[in-house]
């Protein structure tokens, strides 16, 4: 990732020229390349029946969030869109649109402008309810939030309301052949504990073979990935400490 200087807390921050500047910038300038990857995440909220809504319902809710709630983290830090496309390495012109709702990014790359916003990637996801967390949260099977991959079989359900938590806790469901895409690692710790199917985790260039029942714990700064190399559905809880997506 691009190294970036963090703007002084004191400099006179005009968010309306910025921004303008920034995309008139990206349209007589060389963009930054946009890396995807081959995933574009879907939030799908479950139905008072516990039945989710439609993915075209599912794409039409996540457009409606991701950008405003990226643009509040961005105007909260008195950041460009120039510097946040610096730090995450994509063009200005890309991330506008993403601002105003015309494009919903890649998982890999919510994961980078979540980074170089210095939020979690689920803040973007699964904003916070409320200003304060409560101490003890019962979440129904029906309230989860779905995570869902067009053109993929992999979705990700929050066993928890928010990410205003100190870990972070996933239901991963992944069919035969799915993988999680290129390793990746963050702060803190994992443990995977593998519900039913068959999971592959590799942690730092070695791949762990679990089953169901079976469970891993490492320090996830350690590039780490999944596939599931079984010949069934594979399921599993994911957690994280921090909270990390």
């Amino acid at each position: 990732m691009a190294s970036y200087t963090k703007p002084r807390r004191n400099a006179v921050y005009d968010e309306t020229a910025s921004d303008t500047a920034d995309v008139r910038a990206s349209e007589t300038q060389r963009a930054l390349p946009t890396r995807r990857g081959p995933h574009t995440a879907k939030v799908i909220t479950g139905g008072k029946h516990g039945a989710a809504s439609s993915a075209k319902d599912a794409e039409s809710d996540l457009g409606r969030s991701l950008g405003p709630l990226m643009r509040q983290a961005r105007k909260r830090q008195q950041l460009t869109l120039q510097q946040v496309a610096q730090r995450a390495e994509l063009s200005v012109s890309y991330l506008s649109q993403i601002e105003r709702n015309l494009l919903t990014p890649t998982v890999g790359t919510l994961k980078r402008i979540a980074t170089a916003l210095g939020i979690p990637t689920g803040q973007l996801i699964a904003p916070d309810a409320g200003t304060t967390r409560t101490m003890v949260s019962v979440l129904r099977k029906h309230e989860r939030k779905r995570v869902a991959f067009p053109q993929s079989s992999i979705t990700y359900e929050l066993l928890m309301p928010d990410f205003r938590r100190r870990a972070s806790a996933l239901w991963l469901v992944g069919n035969p052949g799915a993988e999680s895409g290129p390793a990746q690692s963050h702060e803190g710790e994992d443990i995977v504990i593998v519900l039913n199917g068959h999971l592959s985790v590799d942690v730092a260039g070695t791949w762990y073979e679990l089953k169901e029942g079976d469970s891993i714990c490492f320090n996830s700064e350690l590039p780490h990935r999944w596939c599931n190399r079984g010949a069934r559905i594979a399921q599993a809880i994911w957690i994280s400490s921090p909270p990390y997506l």
